[in-house]
């Protein structure tokens, strides 16, 4: 050992598209779409389904938060959810920024449900997902 530290290498994304939605019912449709043309856009016509699909669980989930928090607290304007996709010209990975304090939990739905299977989508069908609080909410990332 020559008693330097050594830096870990981060791989660089060098692909980025932001994309704020107001939480109404309509932002998951938003996010289907904009996520399709994105992956198509940067040559990831492979991963562009799976990622329209994930996108949709995660914004839809973030738009339920709103709606059950909006129980607790009246609100009289629309709550934005924040889109951000990254790239590194192989792998995806989808953000959803919300402000929410609640976390997300897998749950396993029951057959006669109509919901509950967001996040057993996103566990199934991504790399790896998780979950992380920021400015003020947090964040659900999936990798594909």
């Amino acid at each position: 050992m020559n008693g330097h530290a050594t830096a870990e290498v981060v791989p660089a994304w060098p692909l980025h598209s932001r994309i704020p939605l107001a939480a109404l019912p309509t932002a998951p449709a938003c996010a289907r779409g904009h996520v399709r043309a994105v992956a198509h856009e940067w040559g990831l016509p492979g991963l562009a389904d799976t990622a329209e699909l994930l996108a949709s669980e995660l914004v839809t989930n973030a738009v339920q938060a709103y709606e059950r928090s909006r129980l607790r607290a009246d609100r009289a304007i629309v709550p934005v959810v924040k889109l951000w996709l990254v790239s590194d010209q192989l792998s995806l990975v989808i953000h959803v920024w919300d402000a929410c304090d609640e976390m997300p939990v897998r749950k396993d739905a029951d057959p006669d449900e109509a919901g509950g299977r967001g996040l057993l989508l996103v566990e199934a069908l991504g790399k790896e997902w998780g979950a992380y609080r920021e400015a003020g909410g947090k964040v659900v990332w999936v990798a594909l």
